[in-house]
């Protein structure tokens, strides 16, 4: 703290700011956080030291005080690399807000509403005694409450929306007894939660309140006192676990979400050092509390990889040491088969991680690393800023809790390519062998035996488009982000072009990997999006979209096409897309963003190694 108000005082506010986001995300205490979002207020007229990144439009609208949410949600957000504005109501005034058309929330036009509710808000309780079938008829009056406030709210604004559930009082009247009727009053609080989780639209996202309270203990996490002095719903000392949570829901709705986990090896998979120790020795499986844990860990990245997640290795080891424990101990239960990428040698890690960077197409902002060694995770801090680092303890059997509970593993959706993720990627290095074998790269095109099927929006594709939308980067010509409920209004305009490419090849199916909007105005089509997954770069996908688009826009008789190009950190790659097309330019403005056209009888189709098809051969 005191190398953070030096700096400040010397006025070098990006430094502070580094440290200030370093600092906040390696801290639970609430006192040291309140301490550094102080810290990165008095520095917040500097626009030099800001995040450079899009703001978000946040309300955060509930039955209590949302004011102490200010500070840390602003500063939280930042270590995501996002900016916000928000907009907090007047205490338990969201009935109004959410219903009235003209209020001051829908006059604010949020991107995204935080809607916070607690057990007192609930107005309807059952009476003791009552029936199952009565208590089940007011909870779904309580649920379908706050879920229609939640419907007008998106009706007007089109905002996503955050809604937390309900955490359980610390006081049972009927005591052990309570868990066995359905009138008690935390029974009825669960059956609401219940109700939320299998009503709440595909826009309302859930804040686990539930969850955090039962993790953190419901007396640690509600405060009586601070709830009926200032009507705060959640301690002092919990406030920094509940900001997190928050914050990885908003980060995930907006693409600020981990791909891959960088792993090491030696006590940090198993326990002891293969090298020195021997492959017998490790502790790893049954029979003591190093080993289970161990094991249990890896339990932890197997469900992980489950739901998408890449798995890496980046080890200081020779390569065959490093590779003996996954052939030669039965108790491991992560195989070599489980990592896209296997990295052990005697490089720096920042080096390796680079690299598996580079091999996987993806981001240095979304791998974390995980090693139990505080100098390597310190000199991938300085090296590498953009990785993210998790503390972890000396106990392997808090591994998955600190993982867990760092915030950069939250997830907005799960998509049908998400369970697939490492089987594609171990594809894709068989497309890279291949390519290897061939003299020229035509061939290598043509042997791939590609199909695509290309199609408009629709309700079965919409939470990949959402997916895609928020988390491209690279091949993203404007880099525009829109969430689910924005990318649900374009399907079915007449004035809006939309396509969305799937890809496959011998080796296997690729998802959905691209996609196109672009808006019809006075017989010239404007592409707004055009995006695509790394995994196919250089394949021909862009060509086929550019022949389908004109071949659309002849059959609708436009005379022009123009595209757009927004540069960001991240996509130079495509900078030069619309010159390789044949488009012309028009202008370049003072941000650096070109604006190309060309009329539609110029465009000259590009002939692709791809078979273009109504149904693909493998569904």
């Amino acid at each position: 703290m005191k190398d953070i108000k030096q700096l400040i005082k010397e006025g070098q506010h990006s430094k502070a700011l580094s440290a200030i986001l370093r600092q906040a995300r390696m801290t639970s205490d609430y006192s040291t956080y309140m301490s550094l979002c102080r810290l990165r207020r008095k520095i917040s007229s500097d626009s030099t030291a800001s995040p450079k990144s899009a703001n978000l439009k946040i309300a955060i609208l509930g039955g209590s005080t949302t004011d102490f949410l200010e500070l840390p949600l602003h500063l939280e957000l930042e270590t995501l690399g996002l900016g916000c504005d928000l907009f907090t109501s007047g205490y338990n005034s969201f009935v109004p807000e959410m219903l009235d058309t003209n209020s001051d929330t829908v006059r604010f036009g949020p991107d995204l509403t935080v809607f916070l509710i607690n057990p007192f808000n609930i107005a309807d309780w059952p009476n003791s005694g009552d029936s199952l079938q009565a208590v089940q008829s007011i909870a779904d009056r309580v649920s379908d409450h706050w879920l229609g406030l939640c419907e007008s709210l998106h009706a007007s604004t089109n905002c996503e929306i955050i809604l937390s559930n309900l955490h359980t009082l610390p006081t049972r009247s009927t005591g052990n007894l309570g868990c066995r009727l359905d009138w008690e009053t935390n029974n009825f609080i669960l059956r609401i939660n219940d109700l939320l989780n299998h009503k709440a639209p595909a826009f309302v996202h859930l804040l686990d309140i539930a969850a955090l309270a039962s993790l953190y203990g419901v007396i640690n996490w509600f405060d009586s006192r601070f709830w009926y002095h200032s009507r705060q719903p959640v301690s002092f000392n919990c406030l920094v676990p509940f900001v997190r949570n928050l914050s990885a829901i908003i980060g995930a709705l907006y693409g600020r979400t981990t791909k891959c986990l960088a792993l090491d090896l030696d006590n940090t998979l198993w326990g002891g050092v293969v090298g020195d120790d021997g492959v017998e020795a490790l502790k790893i499986g049954q029979g003591d509390a190093e080993s289970e844990s161990f094991r249990d860990f890896q339990a932890y990245l197997l469900r992980l990889k489950a739901r998408g997640m890449l798995l890496a290795v980046c080890s200081k080891n020779e390569q065959e040491n490093a590779l003996a424990p996954f052939e030669q101990l039965p108790e491991m239960l992560l195989k070599r088969s489980d990592f896209v990428s296997f990295k052990a040698n005697w490089n720096p890690k920042s080096d390796n991680l680079k690299i598996i960077a580079n091999e996987l197409n993806i981001g240095l902002d979304a791998i974390v690393f995980v090693d139990d060694n505080p100098a390597e995770r310190e000199l991938v801090r300085q090296m590498l800023p953009q990785v993210k680092v998790v503390e972890l303890s000396d106990d392997p059997a808090e591994y998955p809790l600190l993982l867990d509970q760092s915030g950069w593993l939250e997830i907005a959706r799960l998509t049908d390519e998400d369970w697939k993720k490492t089987d594609q990627y171990h594809e894709n290095v068989q497309r890279m062998e291949v390519q290897a074998r061939h003299t020229d790269y035509d061939s290598y095109l043509k042997s791939l035996n590609q199909q695509a099927l290309i199609c408009e929006i629709n309700p079965q594709n919409l939470e990949r488009i959402a997916q895609l939308v928020n988390k491209t980067n690279q091949f993203n010509l404007t880099t525009k982000r829109l969430n689910r409920s924005e990318i649900e209004t374009l399907m079915g305009r007449p004035d809006v072009f939309t396509a969305c490419v799937r890809l496959i090849d011998q080796f296997g199916d690729n998802g959905l990997i691209s996609v196109m909007v672009g808006h019809i105005r006075e017989k010239a089509l404007h592409i707004d999006l055009w995006l695509m997954s790394c995994r196919v770069f250089k394949r021909g996908v862009e060509q086929l979209l550019a022949n389908y688009l004109f071949d659309h826009a002849r059959k609708m008789e436009l005379d022009m096409v123009y595209g757009h190009y927004i540069p960001t950190q991240k996509n130079k790659l495509v900078k030069s897309l619309y010159a390789n097309m044949g488009f012309n330019l028009i202008n370049t403005d003072k941000q650096g963003a070109t604006h190309w056209c060309i009329e539609v009888q110029d465009y000259q189709p590009v002939h692709v190694h791809i078979s273009l098809k109504e149904n693909l051969s493998n569904e």
